[in-house]
């Protein structure tokens, strides 16, 4: 997937996602030892109190890497952000299993058109 690809599909998601008031800075093509946690395909950092965040995506991640299904996953972080910080307490744990099943959902919606 090209850098333009990515950023198209991110501009969308904004859009489906409604978080266009966010001010997302996106790194759609990192390597792994970009990553400040080796073992996540993707990251997503955010400061609620003015609704700024960082998004990095591997360019290519391991197992059943979907970029985009991964794209939508980070985002949902941000509509969730009120209700959690981490995901090493139960909650967090427990919210982030919901984003993801979000997020498959979202996306096999938008590729059964």
């Amino acid at each position: 997937m090209t850098a333009t690809e990515c950023n198209e599909l991110l501009e969308e998601w904004i859009k489906r996602l409604h978080l266009e008031d966010w001010r997302i800075s996106f790194y759609p093509q990192e390597k792994q030892e970009d990553l400040e946690d080796k073992s996540y395909n993707a990251l997503t950092s955010w400061e609620e109190s003015n609704k700024t965040a960082t998004v990095q995506i591997l360019a290519e991640g391991s197992g059943d890497f979907d970029y985009e299904e991964t794209l939508v996953h980070e985002l949902l972080h941000l509509k969730f952000c009120l209700l959690h910080r981490s995901v090493k307490d139960f909650k967090g744990r427990y919210i982030h299993q919901l984003v993801d099943d979000i997020a498959r959902a979202l996306v096999d919606a938008k590729r059964e058109k």
